[in-house]
């Protein structure tokens, strides 16, 4: 079986548009020379890729498995392309950032600023996603890094543990608790809150220091996104407990946020690439530029 590059960036395409049409023109190609192409490929595997009919494409349960593995080998190569052009200096090239979107702008919003003012021909691809998208698109190959808050490894990742986040309470400026000095977590749980759905790592985080504190505590609404969440606090639906890094976000919407105290469990921030893979100039020098940023906001806040 001899698979080419090429053949897997068409089958990529075809994969995520379900359409030979479409695919034709994102590949600039003809439609029926993107056809033939998923024929040579189905007749190298010997089964069927795509079911085919005259409205759409439908990936077969072959398809749906040899996916990521083109993700990941189309991932490597295309940061070798990268990484060549690159090579000699910091002029040219693309970096791909992956984080949650308050991440990106707690965290990730002032070491790109830094970096695109000192290296402005490098493009910066920034994709806000979910930890578990997060996590995917490094591993696929679709991010050179991404910034997530687990602690667990991963067989295909490569996981460096930057710091880890204080939790802090998040209210209307009006609340009760906006006007109290010092905050406790039991004080905290007797309020209504306002939660990110159990997915989250920022609900898992702020679930287990309650249990680890033997507390409870009552949520009356549910969210899936921190944009949500603030913007029911901000209503004045209930309080929220979230990571440090969004306080000057929700300081710009008028809201209060007041750091709680530690706790045994915490919410480590990581820095995430693919397990052995080669970075390109730029991502490893962006990679430093946001250690580096990060190493001394938390230096200033000790």
């Amino acid at each position: 079986m001899n698979l080419t590059l090429r053949e897997f960036r068409v089958f990529r395409v075809v994969y995520e548009l379900r359409s030979f049409s479409a695919a034709s023109q994102a590949v600039h190609m003809t439609q029926s020379a993107v056809s033939k192409v998923c024929q040579e490929m189905e007749a190298k595997v010997g089964q069927r890729l795509f079911e085919r009919s005259t409205r759409k494409v439908v990936p077969t349960q072959l398809a749906d498995q040899l996916y990521g593995y083109v993700c990941e080998v189309l991932g490597t190569m295309d940061a070798a392309e990268r990484s060549l052009r690159s090579l000699l200096n910091l002029e040219e090239g693309e970096v791909r950032v992956a984080a949650s979107p308050m991440m990106s702008y707690g965290l990730l919003r002032q070491p790109v600023t830094n970096f695109h003012k000192a290296h402005p021909g490098i493009r910066i691809g920034l994709h806000e996603l979910s930890t578990d998208e997060t996590i995917d698109y490094v591993v696929n190959g679709k991010a050179d890094f991404g910034l997530v808050s687990i602690d667990a490894g991963h067989p295909r990742l490569e996981i460096e543990h930057l710091y880890d986040e204080t939790m802090h309470l998040v209210c209307a400026a009006g609340h009760a608790l906006a006007r109290k000095r010092a905050l406790t977590w039991e004080l905290v749980a007797g309020f209504p809150h306002v939660s990110m759905h159990p997915s989250f790592s920022t609900r898992w985080t702020m679930d287990q220091i309650y249990a680890e504190k033997g507390l409870s505590y009552r949520s009356v609404i549910e969210a899936g996104t921190v944009l949500s969440v603030i913007g029911l606090v901000k209503s004045g639906l209930g309080v929220t407990i979230l990571p440090g890094y969004v306080k000057d976000f929700v300081s710009d919407l008028g809201l209060v946020s007041k750091p709680l105290p530690a706790a045994r469990r915490t919410h480590p921030i990581s820095l995430i690439r693919r397990w052995n893979a080669r970075l390109s100039n730029p991502a490893q020098a962006l990679i430093h530029d946001v250690k580096a940023f990060l190493a001394a906001s938390e230096a200033g806040r000790a």
